[in-house]
C-alpha cells in the first residue's frame, strides 16, 4: 500500500495543499525545490544524452581486440582473449520465429560469435515450443559454441510465470549440462539475459570479453549496454514515439551521468559466479531486472555494481495489428513495467535486515532511489503539468493562502496565457490583457520561471531523440518523418495515458491484492518477415540436445 499512498499524497497535495496557511507554505518551498530539481535534471540528462551518443559512436570504432592485446602486454598472467564464455539466455513465450530468428542473427554477426552459448529459454506450456526450438537450432547450428534449448514447466509450485521463473530454469539446467555435466570452468562466464526482440550491435560480445577480462572486480559487476526501442519505432504510431524514444534517452543519459543510481535494465550481463551465488532469479518476482540487481548488492554486499557498456542494443516498441489495439498494448506494458513498484518492501525490508551484507547507507539510498523512481513516476505528471498553475490560480482567483513570495510573478515572458475564469464572460473574450481570456504575455512566479527554462533543454533532447531512431526507413515519407514533431506539444496528454496512468494502474493493483498477469507484448514491425516455416518438415538430423 506505500507506493499507492505516497503517489496520491504528492499528486493530490497539489490540489489540496494550498487551502490551509501551513500546509501552503510546505507545499510552495515543496514545489520550488522540486523545480530547481527539474531543472537541473533537465539539463544534466540533455547534456548527457549527447555525450552519450558520442561515447556510443566511439566504442563502435574500437577494435576491442587490438585494445586487449595492448592492455595485456604489461600483464602476461592474464587470460588469453578467447578464455571467456558467454552464455545469453533468451527466455520467450509465444514469440514469433522471425523476431527470435532476428535476434539469433545479430548474435551470429558477433566478431567472436565462437565464444558465445545461446540457450533458447522455451515454455513447455507452449504447443509449438519445441517445433520452434528444433527449427532455429536446425537453421542456427554452427555458429555459436553452443546452441540448446530448456523447457520450463507450467507445474512448478509457487512460481510466478515470467521472464525470471523462465530465466531461472534455464541457467540451473545449463549449469546441470555445462559444468556438472561436460565439467566446464563457471568462472569464465558470463551471463546475458536477454528479450527475444533484442538486436545486439556486432561488437557487443567483443567489448564485454573486453569489459570482463580488464574488470578490477569482473565477479560482482553488471554490464549494462545502451537500450534503444529502436527496431521498429518508425512503425508504432506517432503519439507512442515520445514515450518510447524518451525511455531510451534517459537510459543512456543514466549511463553517463556520475550521480546517477545505476541498476540493470531489460538485457543486461554479469558472471556467471555472481549469478550462481545468489541462487538465480526469484521465480515468484515478475520485474526481475531491478530485483535480481537488489537481490546480488544484500547478499553479497558493496562490490556489486554497474558498469556502462556503450554500444546500441535494439528493442522492439509494441505494435500490434491495430492502431487502436497498439495504444491499448502499450499502456498493459507500460502496467507491467511499473509493477516494479513490488520490489519497494522487498528493498526496505531488505536494507534494514541486520543479515545484509550491503552497508546501512547504501542500502538505504538503493531503496530510496527505487521509492522515489516509482512514487515520480506515477505522480511528477501532477507536478510538473499542474504544480504551478493550480496553486496560483487558487491563491489568485478563490483566494488560497498561498504565501507571496511564491505567487509573485516577477518574470514576464512572451507567450500565452489563459485565463479560464473568464470563460463564462463572453464579453470579456477579446479583451487581450488580464481581464480577456488570452492574454499575449507570461506572467510567471519563480518556479514557473524555472520550468519555462526547461525548455532548452527538451528541445536538445528532441533532436537527440531523432537522432538515436537511425536511418529512416524508405516507406516513411520526409513529410511524415518531419510531422511526427507535431506530437511534441501533446506530450503532457501523452505521458499522462502512457506512464503516470499505468503506474497509478500497477500501484492500485498491488495495493488491492491482486495480482498481474504476465502479457506477452505483440512487437515486430513491417520489415519482419517470416523466416521460418513451422509446417514443413526438417529436412536434416538436429546435434543432440
Amino acid at each position: 500500500m506505500v507506493p499507492l499512498a505516497a503517489s496520491v499524497f504528492v499528486a493530490s497535495s497539489i490540489f489540496l495543499a494550498p487551502w490551509g496557511r501551513g500546509t501552503a507554505a510546505v507545499l510552495a518551498v515543496a514545489l520550488l525545490t522540486f523545480n530547481a530539481y527539474w531543472l537541473l535534471r533537465s539539463y544534466s540528462v540533455a547534456v548527457a544524452a549527447v555525450v552519450g551518443l558520442r561515447r556510443l559512436r566511439a566504442w563502435q570504432r574500437i577494435d576491442w581486440p587490438r585494445r586487449y592485446a595492448v592492455w595485456r602486454s604489461p600483464r602476461p598472467l592474464s587470460h588469453e582473449w578467447d578464455w571467456p564464455r558467454h552464455m545469453v539466455i533468451i527466455p520467450n513465450y509465444r514469440e514469433s520465429l522471425a523476431g527470435l530468428a532476428r535476434t539469433l542473427d545479430s548474435l551470429a554477426a558477433q566478431a567472436n560469435a565462437e565464444q558465445l552459448v545461446v540457450v533458447l529459454a522455451m515454455e513447455a506450456r507452449e504447443a509449438e515450443a519445441r517445433t520452434k526450438a528444433a527449427a532455429l537450432r536446425l537453421r542456427f547450428r554452427g555458429r555459436f559454441a553452443k546452441l540448446f534449448a530448456t523447457f520450463h514447466p507450467s507445474d512448478i509450485p509457487g512460481e510466478t510465470p515470467g521472464k525470471g521463473s523462465n530465466e531461472a530454469w534455464a541457467a540451473r539446467q545449463a549449469y546441470t549440462r555445462l559444468i556438472l555435466g561436460e565439467d566446464d570452468d563457471i568462472n569464465r562466464y558470463t551471463v546475458t539475459s536477454c528479450d527475444a526482440d533484442a538486436v545486439f550491435h556486432p561488437r557487443h560480445f567483443e567489448a564485454l570479453n573486453y569489459l570482463f577480462l580488464t574488470s578490477r572486480d569482473r565477479y560482482h559487476a553488471f554490464w549494462q549496454p545502451a537500450i534503444f526501442n529502436s527496431n521498429n519505432i518508425w512503425d508504432v504510431p506517432a503519439p507512442l514515439r515520445i514515450p518510447d524514444g524518451l525511455s531510451g534517452i534517459n537510459r543512456l543519459a543514466n549511463l553517463v551521468l556520475p550521480t546517477s543510481v545505476k541498476m540493470p535494465t531489460s538485457c543486461y550481463s554479469l558472471s556467471w559466479i555472481l549469478l550462481h551465488e545468489v541462487d538465480y532469479w526469484d521465480e515468484e518476482v515478475i520485474p526481475e531486472d531491478w530485483h535480481l540487481y537488489l537481490k546480488c548488492c544484500y547478499t553479497v554486499g558493496d562490490r556489486v555494481h554497474v558498469e556502462p557498456l556503450f554500444l546500441p542494443l535494439g528493442n522492439d516498441c509494441v505494435h500490434t495489428d491495430g492502431y487502436w489495439k497498439t495504444l491499448r498494448a502499450h499502456y498493459f506494458q507500460a502496467v507491467r513495467h511499473a509493477w516494479g513498484a513490488s520490489d519497494i518492501p522487498y528493498a526496505w525490508r531488505a536494507a534494514t535486515s541486520r543479515r545484509t551484507r550491503l552497508r546501512r547507507a547504501r542500502g538505504l539510498m538503493l531503496a530510496a532511489n527505487l521509492t522515489k523512481v516509482h512514487v515520480l513516476w506515477a505522480s511528477q505528471w501532477f507536478v510538473v503539468t499542474f504544480g504551478v498553475i493550480v496553486p496560483a490560480r487558487f491563491a489568485g482567483v478563490l483566494d488560497a493562502p498561498m504565501p507571496y513570495w511564491w505567487t509573485h510573478r516577477a518574470f514576464h515572458l512572451p507567450g500565452v496565457t489563459w485565463h479560464l475564469e473568464h470563460i463564462a464572460s463572453p464579453s470579456t473574450w477579446l479583451a487581450f490583457d488580464r481581464s480577456g481570456l488570452v492574454e499575449p504575455m507570461m506572467w510567471m512566479n519563480l518556479s514557473g520561471f524555472l520550468v519555462a527554462l526547461c525548455l532548452l533543454p527538451l528541445i536538445a533532447i528532441i533532436v537527440v531523440e531523432a537522432k538515436s531512431r537511425g536511418t529512416r526507413p524508405p516507406y516513411v515519407s520526409r513529410v511524415g518523418a518531419i510531422g511526427q514533431f507535431a506530437m511534441w506539444p501533446l506530450m503532457a496528454v501523452i505521458t499522462f495515458f502512457w506512464a503516470a496512468l499505468p503506474a497509478f494502474h500497477a500501484q492500485w493493483r498491488l495495493a488491492s491484492g491482486r495480482g498481474l498477469v504476465y502479457r506477452v507484448a505483440e512487437k515486430g514491425g513491417r520489415d519482419l518477415k517470416p523466416v521460418i516455416e513451422l509446417d514443413r518438415p526438417l529436412t536434416a538430423p538436429l546435434p543432440a540436445d
